[in-house]
């Protein structure tokens, strides 16, 4: 309390800070966009191996009209939900992630590859194992290293979790490329996880109508970290009855309006829940619904190449960074790029091997970078995963652009991604529309904080008034 009475007191020092900043920041997002040039696909070439394809000119065509956003569906399964026809099931319904619940300390190699086999995006969720409601609390997370080896080595890149102690994002960070991090059904804001650096992205579980002001407050600030967000929602009796098509929508679309944009929607069977629950609960005709205003994400023909995530990073400032993995068998050559609403056109343009933030082990990020027509193209191995930096260039505008990515592979194919661009709303940072948020204040605190303000400041005008009352 004391902590946030100081900061409330310098917030009221600096004055009209708080009322100006947000108009300024509005005033910024009308500035039209620096015209991102097209004329560094007119630089001479660095001489490449013939693998490394030639993009049209015509391929850069900028669309008039926003596209859709675009969600990648996720389903949370138990291990025999991977053989007994479950995954099937949510491949036909246009889901693109498996979460794999794991019940055990298993590789659970066999089931990654089913998952990839499907074509489809996977995470390993180790919450039971390595906290487990909490009753692992107390155990050292250094007692799971054996664990972690052996997942990393079974070929798992990205884990999900929910609770923690001291130090499990930063060793989890050690291991694996990505960390999903789950923030607990009626916890508020916990443990600051939407905030660790050691973060890739939010789910948050939205179980019961009175999480959705700590979610909203929680995704507004993890954004702004260059967090991608998204919900979680649950199968089973005790919390759907409240939760329905109307609640996911209406956060969803709070999500797009405030500039965050939501980028996957999570079901979460565990290790219990099956299609019938799921069916019974009326989650089909929910995620029926939902997909018609924000439609699965695509994934492309086989080398199954998909963008996992596109976000805005702090720093550099106006940077971008495309999350990219191979799903197949073959390797592939990526550019990405991306389509703004005003028409524009932004690349990373001439990709270095600084650029490149994160790859596999084994793959030069140096000698993978290769340069044609003036794009970048990195080489990207079957089955692994890259993140590319584009240069600190793009407008603050972007609200609404297309982002996407070349592929080129067999040598002799090429072309783009998808038949529609993946969406994700990257831009100028959003302004929470309580400024108070940046700081975690909820009603309650302000309110005292409010309080404390106009005792002080009425004992300060009062105090002088008294004295001169006693000296008459």
């Amino acid at each position: 309390m004391i902590r946030k009475s100081v900061v409330l007191v310098l917030v009221l020092l600096v004055g009209c800070a708080a009322i100006f900043l947000p108009l300024v920041s509005e005033a910024a997002s009308t500035v039209p966009a620096t015209a991102v040039s097209k004329t560094v696909s007119t630089v001479p070439a660095t001489a490449v191996s013939t693998t490394v394809p030639t993009i049209p000119a015509t391929a850069l065509a900028a669309s008039d009209t926003a596209p859709k956003p675009q969600l990648d569906y996720r389903v949370s399964l138990a291990p025999n939900q991977i053989w007994d026809g479950t995954i099937e099931y949510f491949k036909a319904q246009g889901f693109t992630t498996v979460v794999l619940v794991a019940a055990e300390p298993l590789p659970y190699d066999n089931e990654l590859q089913k998952i990839k086999q499907m074509g489809m995006y996977p995470i390993l969720d180790i919450e039971y194992i390595i906290w487990n409601g909490g009753a692992n609390k107390s155990t050292p997370i250094t007692q799971f290293d054996s664990d972690f080896s052996m997942w990393k080595q079974a070929g798992w890149q990205n884990v999900a979790t929910e609770g923690r102690r001291s130090g499990d994002l930063a060793t989890l960070k050690d291991y694996f490329a990505t960390i999903t991090y789950f923030n607990c059904d009626l916890c508020g804001l916990w443990q600051d996880g939407y905030r660790s650096p050691d973060v890739t992205e939010m789910s948050w579980e939205t179980y019961y109508p009175s999480e959705i002001p700590s979610i909203q407050q929680g995704a507004l600030i993890s954004y702004n970290l260059g967090k991608p967000q998204g919900i979680t929602a649950g199968v089973w009796d005790k919390n759907n009855a409240n939760l329905n098509y109307d609640t996911y929508k209406t956060l969803l679309d709070w999500s797009y309006s405030e500039g965050v944009g939501f980028t996957h929607f999570n079901v979460f069977f565990g290790l219990g829940a099956t299609i019938a629950d799921y069916q019974r609960l009326g989650f089909p005709a929910i995620i029926s619904q939902l997909q018609q205003n924000y439609p699965p994400k695509p994934i492309g023909a086989w080398p199954a190449i998909t963008v996992t995530s596109v976000r805005q990073v702090p720093n550099p400032q106006n940077s971008i960074v495309w999350d990219i993995t191979n799903l197949g068998d073959k390797e592939a050559w990526v550019a990405p790029y991306a389509i703004l609403h005003n028409g524009t056109a932004a690349l990373p343009g001439r990709v270095s091997g600084e650029a490149v933030l994160s790859q596999d082990a084994g793959t030069s990020s140096s000698a993978a970078v290769q340069q044609n027509d003036g794009y970048g193209w990195v080489n990207l191995g079957a089955g692994e995963e890259i993140s590319i930096l584009s240069p600190p260039t793009v407008p603050t505008n972007t609200t609404g652009a297309a982002y996407n990515v070349y592929v080129s592979y067999s040598n002799t194919s090429r072309g783009w991604l998808y038949s529609a661009p993946l969406y994700t709303t990257v831009g100028a940072k959003p302004i929470p529309t309580n400024f108070f948020g940046l700081f975690d204040y909820n009603n309650t605190d302000i309110a005292l904080l409010l309080l404390l303000v106009l005792v002080v400041f009425l004992t300060i005008a009062l105090v002088p008034r008294l004295k001169r009352m006693r000296q008459k």
